[in-house]
């Protein structure tokens, strides 16, 4: 309930706007079911760790919140702003006029924010290859960084390259390949027309954290740093444990990786044996 879910969030983060009733009928209901490798549901074994989300939301499609957020924003005048959960527009039943009305909101908000204020839009599984491309034109321009998956990266870079999403994509991506591609999206991306330059992209793998910054970055902290606390975060929530136990956890990640896919590049070994033992993987280039 609406009583437990603010318990659970710490003194610090502040929730502007007004709370939604669990008590009425049409209150937000998400179900995330999580599953390892191996379990069985009926006739079918799960070939990999994986999770599946069932989700009744009413409000975020609407984007009922962005207007105190927008207050809130002007007040506490924050250094950075992060975009997530943009999936839940992708196929809600809006009319044209609608889906307008909403992302023209976060091209007001976004418009708003002073140019040194960073933003990072985090990136998420969209099926609409047409709703992905809107949200191109409209959110790209503003972001300084984007964060996706081993999934999302394909996505995107093929939306840019050939107007069309892919619907299946390798779950273990090798890291040369991730760095090629991810190099080409910041190339493609900053082609196009901007309010700001897009500096930073960071690639969260099943494998691997990867952190790309532009040469003569000074927005953003250490990418070293980042990967670190992205990949121990990561674990403890997958784990479940606030500890890092090495014996919960397989590496599956090579011991060396190649900088490019291109034949003859640079192969880099993973020389901290610690990292490496807890099946960690910290990757940082400028491009």
């Amino acid at each position: 309930n609406e009583k437990l879910y603010r318990e659970r969030i710490m003194e610090e983060i502040k929730l502007p706007g007004e709370t939604v009733d669990t008590e009425r009928d049409d209150y937000d209901l998400h179900i995330i079911l999580e599953f390892d490798k191996g379990e069985k549901w009926g006739p079918y074994m799960a070939t990999r760790g994986n999770r599946y989300i069932v989700h009744r939301d009413r409000h975020n499609p609407q984007l009922k919140g962005l207007a105190a957020v927008r207050s809130a924003v002007k007040e506490f005048k924050p250094h950075l702003v992060v975009l997530g959960g943009l999936q839940m527009l992708d196929t809600y039943p809006f009319t044209e006029d609608e889906l307008n009305a909403r992302l023209k909101d976060i091209d007001d908000f976004l418009s708003e924010l002073p140019s040194e204020t960073l933003v990072h839009f985090e990136m998420a599984s969209f099926v609409n290859p047409n709703f992905l491309k809107r949200l191109t034109d409209v959110i790209l321009p503003y972001s300084d960084s984007i964060g996706m998956n081993e999934q999302e990266l394909p996505n995107l870079s093929s939306l840019l390259r050939t107007g069309n999403i892919v619907y299946i994509s390798d779950s273990k991506i090798k890291v040369s390949k991730t760095m090629d591609d991810t190099r080409e999206l910041l190339a493609i991306l900053n082609d196009l027309p901007r309010h700001k330059p897009l500096t930073r992209v960071h690639i969260h793998t099943l494998a691997y954290q990867a952190v790309f910054t532009l040469r003569d970055n000074k927005k953003w902290m250490s990418g070293i740093t980042t990967a670190v606390k992205s990949s121990l975060t990561a674990t403890r929530y997958v784990c479940g444990d606030d500890s890092i136990d090495s014996a919960k956890i397989k590496m599956i990640l090579d011991e060396s990786f190649s900088s490019s896919a291109i034949p003859g590049s640079q192969r880099i070994p993973i020389i901290d044996s610690t990292l490496s033992a807890a099946g960690l993987m910290v990757l940082m280039r400028s491009v």
